[in-house]
């Protein structure tokens, strides 16, 4: 089969045909990939900042295909059917995968970087880690459902605890993260001031949803307090990390929460505790999705309250999808269809 590997850190990627998945274990199945979606922790895989990845490695891990190969019998699945995988593995015996927190597992397994991934024609997963799409969900909706719109949904109303009312602040709100987080928050009943470094974009953010645009410069918290009477928002949504982490902190009001989904630049951050502390602010990061939050965002998809938005790659183009989403080319998320 054909896939996109990484054969070496900070090394452009390679195209090859490789062994296709041999013998099954039981609970094991293999999806043909229709769509697959770049994260920018693919871009930071590469980039070394992930070392248990040990090249040559496929890339990927946002997985919406179909069934082609199934190990021993199972009830729920079978070969044809429509699926997304989790963006890993989960063991399904640990304390975090028996209530619920499987994205917390501690023996999960990750996709292109512990396991081969999805830049590729195939992908062995397991049947755990497997929830059905209906066939009215378009191949990019279903492609982002764990990685990115599950996620957002996980990191919102679990962590976040986002609602009908809120305020919030969507930063890196032109990414592939960022768009579907201001389409999702507007879905949740929230009003939505969104942050971009591209002005180009601007136009386009308002059109899914947000209610104010902001374009991101030193001071940009001002407007959002300016937007907000003086208060600042009851969430920020904080998707780009250390490049926007202090805009964050002093965008939120009193009482008010961050919830951190990514970190493009793998940098620390400086988090001055007095502001913490006397404003009774809370910082929770937030990782993946489970089942139940893939589910939900396939629902919202199928019902048109999420719409994906992106640019579709041929596989081959890998690289080129890459350069692209970091120099911030794309609105949305970089596909890659075999």
């Amino acid at each position: 089969m054909k896939a996109v590997l990484m054969t070496g850190y900070n090394r452009p990627l390679e195209v090859r045909d490789v062994e296709d998945y041999g013998d099954l274990a039981v609970g094991e199945a293999v999806v043909k990939i229709e769509m697959t979606g770049v994260c920018y922790r693919d871009i930071l895989t590469v980039e070394g900042h992930f070392p248990k990845a040990k090249p040559p490695l496929i890339l990927g891990h946002e997985i919406a295909g179909r069934i082609t190969a199934l190990g021993g019998d199972s009830k729920e699945f079978r070969e044809g059917d429509r699926v997304v995988s989790l963006t890993y593995i989960a063991c399904g015996e640990c304390t975090y995968c028996r209530r619920g927190q499987e994205n917390i597992c501690r023996k999960r397994l990750w996709f292109g970087e512990d396991l081969n991934g999805s830049y590729a024609e195939y992908v062995k997963t397991h049947i755990r880690s497997l929830v059905k799409v209906p066939d009215n969900i378009p191949a990019e909706g279903a492609a982002i459902a764990a990685c990115v719109t599950g996620m957002v949904l996980h990191s919102l109303k679990r962590v976040g605890g986002a609602g009908a009312g809120d305020s919030a602040l969507v930063t890196g709100a032109g990414g592939g993260v960022g768009i579907h987080a201001v389409q999702i928050l507007k879905a949740l009943g929230a009003r939505v001031i969104a942050l971009t470094t591209s002005p180009e974009k601007a136009e386009t953010i308002y059109s899914y949803g947000a209610d104010d645009v902001i374009i991101a410069g030193e001071k940009a918290y001002e407007q959002v307090r300016a937007l907000t009477g003086g208060e600042g928002v009851d969430l920020v949504v904080e998707t780009v990390g250390e490049p926007t982490f202090q805009l964050s902190l002093r965008s939120v009001k009193w009482g008010g929460r961050i919830a951190v989904i990514g970190n493009v630049t793998a940098a620390s951050v400086n988090i001055p505790l007095g502001l913490l502390i006397l404003r009774e602010n809370k910082v929770s990061g937030s990782i993946s999705s489970t089942k139940e939050d893939v589910k939900e965002a396939l629902d919202m998809t199928a019902s048109g309250r999420l719409k994906p938005v992106g640019r579709v790659f041929p596989l081959e183009k890998a690289q080129e999808a890459h350069e692209a989403v970091k120099r911030r080319k794309i609105l949305g998320r970089a596909f890659l269809k075999p």
